[in-house]
């Protein structure tokens, strides 16, 4: 019979568990999208000791957690000093005496580590690395947001989750950034609506034409009487400023100050609307519970957006464009036909973001934006 089975409820770990390891190793998007399952973990076995194993970039996300009670990161690259630190970590892990490891990244260099655990339980999806693992689920049959793919590895410890929401804490102390623009920029505390444009991504495929984020900019400002606030990371700055150099309607356009990737999120926070790429920040708009339009190119929107009424996600296949790809497919117009669709949403956001004026922490922002 093939390892390869879903498992069922016989076959579901009991609730006695101790010492857990969840593994993500990067991206920070990815390591974004398994905080749903940290607190999910939490809430089914409160008296366990849960620990994250990711790249240290995740110390961006996982500092103050509040689901979890350690942190281990491990270093990339192949150098001996990197061989050394995994070797030291794979003993790390064997002393730690897990009980049981999910691996959610699923790649060689996570299965040697969650071998090297010797937990007796060790759960992974489906892959040629199967024979590591004591429980597998398989890959094929399941198409949607990638957070519930990542819930089918819950289920076969017994767990159902109840939410999906995205875990980014941020404090006041991340809050300054904000706090300076608003008060560079006194428009912003007028009522208007208040829009994040994010143009970029690593991967140029991926990216929708900056002529055309300039060109949306503009209706925006025209249409909606907004604000718009383009943001960006590092090596991306000369790219944003030669989009708001197309801009037209320069009076409420305005250049993000540099961020840390928390204070990218109080930044967010305190926006109404944010319209970009599939990037990191799209999983920040998400996790801060803002209002989102994702432009989507190869990748699948069904996987890495949750498609509600706040969160919405535009391809070239809406346009009709079977089999391409290509994000250069979709229109200006086809996208302002989808905000049209989302007005009521975001319009009723920036109302209560206007109400509380300024909001201090992730607890204040999530619970004010239910919509």
């Amino acid at each position: 019979m093939s390892r390869d089975v879903l498992l069922n409820e016989s076959h579901e770990l009991t609730m006695s568990k101790k010492r857990i390891l969840v593994i993500q190793l990067r991206q920070l998007g990815d390591i974004l999208l398994t905080t749903p399952c940290l607190r999910e973990i939490k809430a089914g076995f409160p008296d366990s000791h849960l620990t994250m194993l990711t790249h240290r970039m995740g110390r961006h996300i996982l500092d103050q957690c509040p689901y979890l009670d350690e942190h281990l990161v491990h270093a990339p690259g192949n150098s001996l000093r990197d061989l050394v630190h995994d070797f030291n970590l794979a003993r790390r892990l064997r002393t730690a005496r897990f009980d049981l490891v999910i691996d959610f990244m699923n790649n060689p260099r996570s299965a040697i580590l969650t071998f090297s655990s010797g937990a007796p339980e060790r759960i992974s999806f489906s892959s040629s690395r199967s024979f590591v693992y004591t429980k597998v689920i398989p890959r094929e049959g399941f198409s949607g947001y990638i957070v519930q793919d990542k819930f089918r590895l819950l289920h076969a410890i017994g767990l159902k989750p109840s939410s999906q929401n995205l875990i980014l804490p941020w404090f006041e102390s991340h809050t300054p950034p904000t706090r300076s623009l608003i008060e560079k920029h006194p428009f912003l505390s007028d009522s208007r609506l208040r829009v994040v444009i994010s143009p970029t991504h690593r991967r140029t495929l991926r990216k929708w034409p900056l002529a055309r984020y300039a060109a949306l900019s503009d209706m925006l400002i025209k249409r909606l009487n907004a604000s718009v606030i383009w943001i960006w990371g590092p090596g991306e700055e000369q790219e944003i400023d030669e989009g708001i150099s197309r801009c037209e309607e320069k009076a409420f356009v305005i250049k993000a100050p540099p961020t840390s990737f928390r204070e990218l999120a109080a930044l967010i926070a305190n926006t109404d609307l944010f319209i970009g790429n599939s990037n990191g920040p799209s999983h920040i708009a998400v996790a801060t519970n803002i209002c989102s339009l994702q432009l989507h190119g190869p990748t699948s929107k069904y996987d890495w957006c949750p498609l509600t009424s706040q969160h919405t996600a535009i391809q070239s296949e809406d346009l009709g464009t079977k089999g391409n790809p290509d994000i250069a497919a979709i229109t200006l117009e086809y996208l302002w036909k989808q905000l049209e669709q989302m007005s009521p949403v975001f319009h009723k956001q920036r109302e209560k973001r206007e109400k509380k004026r300024f909001f201090n922490a992730w607890s204040e922002s999530w619970e004010s934006f239910q919509v």
